[in-house]
């Protein structure tokens, strides 16, 4: 019974304890660096009428001081001359105060973003190298059995095509950020589209083995879209990745591909984490990665979504995202001009 009294006399204690970082929490926005900016440019201005409803006020006052001194160059016009000219040195000291705090908080944004990258791109390097430790130390130490060693090359085998793939997306990106591109075909040439998504779908086996069963594909037969296979190829392939793992497993997965005379469509669609309004605004951003995906440890480098959006640009076509909200699924769609309409990329 004595342990039990701590235990009541604590409770009021601890409900006004969080009572307070509940409304610390809802205040948060007061310490904001936006909200003070915010404050302090208000009363700025505030203070700038004042001054301007004061020297007007005060204009007839002021000439008559100055003509007691002699000053008797100091006029109305001369006045409002004076008042205009601080006015716009205000003005012009606001815009750039401005200027400065926006190019602050995108260099700010920027470096979170890079710390998120590197963050994420440390994971993705530390996962398969300490499985190919672990492969190699085991395979060093132990006779192994064929059935056993046969895994063992598999798995090996695995880890160094997850890095392949790291490294090739992280050199891609860098090469559309530069403004070159990888994509060596004819932007013209008649891709197959039943044969890229047949592809593709083998190849993202490593994320579902079930994927097949769990991807549902509506696309015309002998559909051939007249682009870029590699970019056909890069495009589909980060949509069905991202869908992959921003879905529970085992969800379904719709892919679907039309064409009429002037486009064609592409669009993937899942029943993932979803997106938010903040989520699409910055969603094709370099190093951009949901606040969710994150909190769940999703594997990933903010690149693919910035891979696709640079390689759908280079194909004269654009990008984007429809969702319900966060927990609800996304829709990813893709357009592309179906005739001779692709901008000429540059190869290098």
């Amino acid at each position: 019974m004595s342990t039990g009294q701590p235990s009541v006399g604590a409770s009021p204690l601890l409900r006004l304890g969080r009572y307070w970082a509940t409304w610390l929490r809802r205040l948060r926005w007061v310490t904001h660096p936006i909200t003070i900016f915010v404050f302090l440019q208000v009363v700025w201005i505030a203070i700038t009428l004042i001054w301007v409803i004061w020297f007007v006020d005060q204009q007839a006052g002021l000439a008559k001081l100055a003509q007691r001194f002699g000053q008797e160059y100091f006029s109305s016009e001369a006045a409002l001359g004076i008042l205009v000219i601080g006015c716009i040195l205000l003005g012009v000291l606001l815009v750039g105060t401005i200027m400065l705090f926006v190019f602050g908080q995108r260099q700010s944004a920027a470096i979170r973003q890079q710390r998120t990258f590197v963050s994420s791109v440390t994971h993705e390097l530390k996962s398969p190298l300490a499985s190919l430790q672990l492969a190699f130390e085991t395979m060093s130490t132990r006779q192994l059995d064929a059935t056993t060693s046969v895994y063992m090359h598999k798995m090996i085998q695995a880890d160094i095509d997850r890095l392949r793939r790291l490294i090739d997306q992280i050199l891609l990106t860098g090469g559309l950020d530069r403004g070159g591109i990888l994509f060596n075909e004819d932007p013209r040439t008649p891709t197959p589209m039943a044969q890229i998504i047949a592809q593709l779908v083998e190849r993202l086996q490593y994320l579902d083995t079930h994927l097949g069963a769990r991807l549902t594909i509506e696309c015309p037969l002998g559909l051939t879209v007249p682009a870029s296979p590699s970019a056909l190829s890069l495009i589909l392939n980060n949509l069905l990745e991202n869908a992959v793992k921003y879905s529970p497993p085992g969800s379904p997965i719709h892919l679907g591909v039309d064409r009429n005379e002037h486009e064609v469509f592409i669009y993937v669609r899942d029943q993932g984490l979803g997106l938010d309004k903040q989520d699409k605004r910055r969603l094709f951003k370099m190093f951009r990665r949901g606040d969710t995906a994150i909190k769940k440890a999703i594997p990933g480098t903010g690149l693919g979504l910035y891979i696709i959006k640079s390689a759908v640009r280079v194909l004269g076509g654009r990008v984007w995202a429809v969702s319900e909200g966060r927990g609800k699924g996304a829709t990813f769609y893709v357009s592309l001009p179906a005739l001779d309409q692709y901008a000429q990329p540059h190869i290098t």
